[in-house]
């Protein structure tokens, strides 16, 4: 999806939004955005600055991955580190990934359930698929959507990662997350 532009050169990003006298529907905001740094020496700190939203948001995971040769932590502020399980809202159990790196390769269950065959899944998403259809088709009453519909794009996950929380951030608040590497004697993490 190629996101609008506001005159005071903001990003605008389409949402999803409820009709009137409707409950707003829990959904799923991914962005991936890739920002220049500078080469990373044997120690340092490097701050990941996030785009600022004119929507409060009740919770922000932030998946880090980061060179293998390095150990990386985060420094005190909004983010905490936690252990990376799966989430728990009903927003995002709704699909399967699946992954592979390496001599590595298989496939994860988003919501918690067995993997499935090959067939079966593609089975599964030919029924989405349609299902996702009929439900915008319905929904748009039979209109045509002008502008480009958003699509999932995987993205490599490689290395050693670090998983961070924030909780409630308010509107138009810019998050900020610092962290501090070193160059490890063995190699960094595993």
């Amino acid at each position: 999806m190629k996101p609008g532009q506001a005159p005071d050169g903001s990003l605008l990003v389409p949402l999803e939004k409820a009709r009137g006298g409707e409950e707003a529907p829990e959904f799923v905001v991914e962005i991936v955005y890739f920002t220049r740094g500078v080469k990373w020496e044997e120690k340092g700190n490097f701050a990941v600055t996030l785009p600022a939203l004119d929507l409060p948001l009740s919770r922000t995971g932030l998946l880090v991955y980061y060179p293998p040769l390095f150990k990386v932590s985060a420094e005190p502020g909004i983010f905490r580190t936690e252990t990376y399980r799966n989430p728990s809202s009903g927003a995002f159990t709704i699909e399967t990934a699946v992954g592979s790196g390496g001599p590595v390769g298989g496939t994860i269950s988003v919501n918690g359930l067995p993997p499935e065959s090959g067939q079966a899944r593609r089975q599964q998403k030919d029924d989405d698929t349609k299902a996702l259809a009929d439900k915008f088709f319905a929904k748009s009453q039979g209109a045509r959507s002008k502008g480009i519909l958003p699509i999932k794009v995987s993205f490599p996950a490689f290395g050693p990662s670090l998983f961070l929380v924030a909780e409630l951030t308010s509107a138009s608040q810019v998050s900020t997350l610092s962290l501090s590497y070193q160059r490890g004697k063995r190699g960094g993490a595993r």
